[in-house]
């Protein structure tokens, strides 16, 4: 018998299985494959801001990201790595639009030429970079292992939860609370109202001595050069007919068009997976409803109904976090701290990260009639 079982090992269910352990509960972590055994493992793991002209998206990401680089600083210190970042145009118009988000930064950022970033090619780098001194990135595999130390943890399992006698059972497990955290895999939970969508990406991992002291973002990442290994990410991957050594292929030749010193790598390991999102790129945290219930009881929602209302039915002990898409380390830390108050303490998770927001969305859409 446990207080929660998180269902999914990628690094949201591990960040939340984080904060419950830390307020005391007893956390039983499952996973069908394993730690990481999803995109969390194939991972840039880049800890960078959103630009953007300063809307709602680009402030809860940055918020998080702020949040996150002194969470992994402070608490997997061994797998950070603190080296910034230099953002750099597509093209001109990508810099034409750099010009405009440089007014919505209330990050602390400069501005970058060649003489900052003399490894760059002469071609890519088009206009300024924006550079961000505080980016950082981290070793997926190293910090989740920091980060689920003393969480009991089962992996093999393709768990399919139920609620019997008041209680959620996986297997033979127990427990008064589960949250799904299974990416974009389908939802082990009935929550027809929630169309999770998954980015197939590849990353890889080369051997070269090339002297690269920042991250650099472009169409692609090229992290800062650590012991000699330096990573490339990621593909996204949407009706792409090529096979994966092509697209890594393609990766590697683009890295290389960057920072030419590349060209002297050796391939280490390639690392795959799929990324979870939702049609909005706004995470999916909180608790969720029982669509039928919810129904016989508000019908067609007014708009006076909100996000994380008490009208809203839910599934007794059943909650849900993800769909971090691209950001899954920059989002999982506080993600993962406000579903366990909301877990722990009932605290209201924001109204831009519950899942409420789709569940009334599909009610208001008159989608759903009661059986």
């Amino acid at each position: 018998m446990f207080d929660t079982i998180v269902i999914g090992a990628g690094i949201a269910g591990v960040s939340v299985a984080y904060w419950l352990k830390e307020e005391g509960q007893s956390v039983l972590l499952v996973d069908k494959k394993g730690l990481l055994a999803g995109a969390s493992g194939a991972a840039g793991a880049f800890l960078s801001p959103r630009l953007g002209k300063g809307g709602e998206l680009q402030r809860i990401t940055n918020e998080a990201y702020l949040f996150a680089l002194e969470f992994y600083k402070k608490n997997t210190p061994h797998s950070f790595f603190q080296k910034g970042l230099a953002r750099v145009p597509k093209d001109d118009e990508d810099a034409k639009r750099f010009h405009e988000y440089r007014r919505h930064l209330k990050i602390p950022f400069k501005l970058c030429g060649r003489e900052d970033l003399p490894f760059l090619s002469k071609e890519s780098l088009i206009d300024e970079a924006i550079c961000f001194e505080e980016a950082a990135f981290v070793d997926p595999m190293g910090a989740a292992k920091s980060l689920s130390d003393g969480v009991q943890t089962i992996f093999g399992i393709d768990a399919k939860p139920t609620r019997e006698s008041g209680v959620w059972r996986v297997g033979k497990f127990k427990a008064k609370n589960i949250v799904i955290s299974t990416g974009a895999e389908r939802l082990p939970i009935e929550a027809p109202y929630l169309e999770i969508s998954g980015l197939w990406g590849e990353r890889v991992d080369i051997k070269t001595s090339a002297k690269i002291p920042m991250t650099i973002h472009k169409r692609i990442s090229v992290s800062a050069n650590v012991e000699g290994v330096v990573r490339v990410g990621a593909t996204h991957v949407r009706d792409d007919e090529r096979s994966e050594i092509e697209r890594v292929n393609s990766l590697i030749v683009d890295a290389i068009g960057m920072v030419p010193a590349l060209k002297d790598q050796t391939l280490l390991r390639i690392y795959a997976g799929r990324r979870s999102s939702v049609s909005d790129h706004f995470p999916v945290v909180g608790a969720l409803a029982d669509l039928h219930r919810t129904y016989k009881t508000l019908g067609v929602p007014s708009k006076n109904v909100k996000p994380e209302s008490s009208e809203i039915d839910r599934i007794e002990g059943c909650f849900i976090a993800g769909c971090y898409g691209g950001r899954g380390f920059v989002f999982a830390p506080l993600m993962g701290k406000a579903l366990a108050n909301k877990i722990l303490k009932g605290e209201a998770v924001n109204p831009l990260a519950s899942p409420d927001r789709y569940l009334l969305r599909y009610l208001r859409k008159n989608r759903f009639k009661s059986a």
